[in-house]
């Protein structure tokens, strides 16, 4: 079965607003909508329900594709009337060989904790996750098994006029189209969870808006008058930057095992930008439960029972408390066999029209009323969603 579907934003918020008025929800229900919020870009709207602030998301992936290993700390609130997840800094993060003990500790980077570039986990070890918070509270995910890894044949992208519906232009937006070939194992079942990486030449590498880039950071001037309304700030040196699918693309092969994949859809590119693109499809195998856990917020948003569907128990994630099993954990750790395959998408000679928001350059300029000294260029941060890298396949 090939469950694929677009989260976005928009539909969200207005599947919220139909359905959440005419009920008043329980508290476990609210977990669910926090998962899924860590998979979409969703602006905080204001709350038509009893929101529960100060709970922890943990979203973790540790994988054999070197440069995907994260894991993203966040906790709800409650803020000026409106809710959102907030990015918790300060965490003591580590990942366990389950066998051999071995500990990979993860640094902080721009609101991600990484480890290096080159990191990867083996397919048939055993890992899991620990998290020291910062107010002492630990918390451990269970134990997975990496399985094994199946390559991608064959990638190819197909450009639609008619990719996806936005909501808030009320029209439909193009875009391309990602399908793989591949071979499914026959001797075990397979789960797989698809993302991608999109890699675009990064212009500015600095954007400050209501400010100015000194000493490694963006420094206001919301009290200068004669300031501009923002500043750009162009790379100093070849930089890439680095977007990632706004959509769950799931596949299992309960009735496929054992056979061949061909034209799969898994990932669909919006056209926001004429730029060239490098889409880099990420084919992860998953255990059952990581696929039970991201198939269960697929239903949430496509089940036409609604809200009177039981409520899924895989919800809930894989982490506890190590010291209060009463204290509930949202999110999960998941232990994924990958493999990559990339397509350069050309798009300079695309004419549709580009949806995406325009930013012109607008640097500082001598005169201008700003601290010296007067600052053109900012660096390329390694980060997850940055690099400096040239991604191998680029031509």
């Amino acid at each position: 079965m090939n469950y694929f579907y677009h989260n976005h934003k928009k539909y969200f918020i207005s599947f919220l607003k139909n359905q959440l008025i005419k009920r008043t929800l329980k508290k476990s229900f609210i977990y669910f909508l926090l998962i899924f919020s860590i998979f979409s870009c969703i602006d905080p709207i204001p709350p038509e329900f009893n929101y529960q602030s100060d709970l922890v998301v943990i979203d973790g992936l540790a994988s054999t594709i070197p440069g995907t290993t994260f894991v993203n700390i966040k906790k709800t609130i409650l803020e000026f009337g409106r809710y959102s997840t907030q990015f918790i800094s300060g965490c003591n993060v580590t990942l366990i060989n389950s066998d051999t003990k071995e500990k990979v500790s993860f640094v902080e980077v721009e609101s991600n904790y990484l480890v290096s570039k080159d990191f990867r986990i083996s397919p048939g070890s055993r890992w899991e996750m620990e998290v020291l918070m910062p107010n002492g509270k630990r918390y451990r995910s269970e134990s997975e098994l990496v399985p094994n890894e199946v390559p991608i044949d064959k990638i190819s992208e197909k450009f639609t006029k008619e990719l996806i519906f936005e909501e808030s232009l009320g029209k439909y937006i193009a875009g391309h189209e990602i399908s793989i070939d591949f071979e499914d194992p026959e001797e075990e079942q397979n789960f797989y969870y698809f993302q991608y990486r999109g890699f675009e030449k990064e212009i500015y590498c600095k954007i400050c808006n209501r400010g100015i880039y000194r000493s490694g950071e963006c420094v206001s001037q919301i009290n200068n008058p004669l300031a501009k309304e923002y500043y750009t700030y162009l790379c100093d040196q070849s930089c890439w930057k680095i977007n990632y699918n706004e959509e769950i693309s799931l596949f299992e092969d309960e009735f496929t095992n054992g056979k061949s994949i061909s034209n799969l859809l898994v990932g669909r590119v919006p056209l926001y930008s004429n730029q060239d693109i490098l889409v880099e499809i990420l084919q992860l195998n998953i255990s059952q439960n990581a696929h039970k856990y991201f198939k269960s917020i697929k239903d949430i948003v496509d089940n036409n029972s609604g809200f009177n569907a039981p409520l899924p128990s895989a919800l809930i994630g894989n982490f506890y408390n190590i010291d209060d099993s009463e204290d509930p954990i949202l999110g999960r750790f998941t232990a994924a066999a990958g493999r990559s395959n990339s397509i350069l998408i050309k798009r300079g000679g695309i004419n549709e029209r580009i949806e995406g928001e325009y930013i012109s350059h607008q640097p500082e300029e001598l005169g201008d009323p700003l601290p010296n000294p007067i600052t053109y260029f900012a660096p390329c941060i390694e980060s997850r969603y940055q690099t400096k890298i040239k991604p191998l396949t680029w031509e």
